[in-house]
């Protein structure tokens, strides 16, 4: 299987791989030090360029309570939640479906129906831009959180379901069978087989939630 874990490699590839792997984390981590040293940091510090050493003065209650006192940081934060969290929860939730319809049940036209979410990834989203606020204004949502909202469960929709679709082909059909023994159809995938799929649905809104606050 590949990967291999790490304890079955050669003793370079181990020590290539515990020299790498801490030295890359700090890479990955400096942007986000140096925003957090920034934002504690007073106005004269910030001006003589001292911008990666320790601030002269920690200033984090002055600097904090004037970002939420003379911005509307507070209501930025509240729109943030207020559309990230349905828009991951919808896709999530459509694409659990189609994921599952896509990788368990065979039907003519499978593939090229699959093959269109792949390329719905690949479309830039400016593109849309003039054909979803034509859409808002036709349907009454425009400049409101559900135009935000139903857009950008449309727009991630695609990632999800090839995400998941690729996830529960690989569980077995043995599995989802004998937990979903005697239930209707919809407790069927409710209770059995989204419980089977709760890692692949896990890391989807993970990934999801993750886009949405970048």
């Amino acid at each position: 299987m590949f990967p291999q874990p790490i304890q079955k490699a050669g003793r370079l590839t181990q020590l290539s791989y515990r020299t790498a792997l801490p030295i890359s984390i700090i890479l990955w981590l400096l942007p986000l030090i140096a925003v957090m040293l920034t934002s504690i940091r007073s106005l004269e510090d910030i001006n003589a360029g001292n911008f990666w050493g320790m601030p002269t003065e920690l200033m984090i209650i002055e600097n904090y309570s004037q970002v939420f006192t003379a911005t509307p940081m507070g209501q930025y934060l509240l729109n943030s939640i207020l559309i990230t969290l349905p828009a991951v929860f919808g896709a999530v939730a459509l694409s659990t479906l189609a994921g599952y319809a896509l990788a368990k049940y065979k039907f003519r036209a499978n593939v090229w129906l699959f093959a269109s979410f792949i390329a719905g990834n690949f479309v830039p989203f400016q593109i849309l831009m003039i054909p979803v606020r034509d859409l808002t204004i036709a349907f009454g949502i425009y400049d409101t959180y559900w135009a935000l909202i139903f857009f950008h469960v449309a727009f991630q929709a695609g990632f999800c379901t090839l995400f998941m679709r690729n996830f529960i082909v690989g569980i077995p059909d043995a599995l989802i069978e004998a937990a979903s023994r005697g239930r209707q159809r919809i407790q069927d995938f409710l209770v059995c087989r989204a419980a089977a799929c709760q890692a692949g649905i896990g890391g989807t809104f993970r990934v999801g939630l993750h886009f949405y606050l970048e």
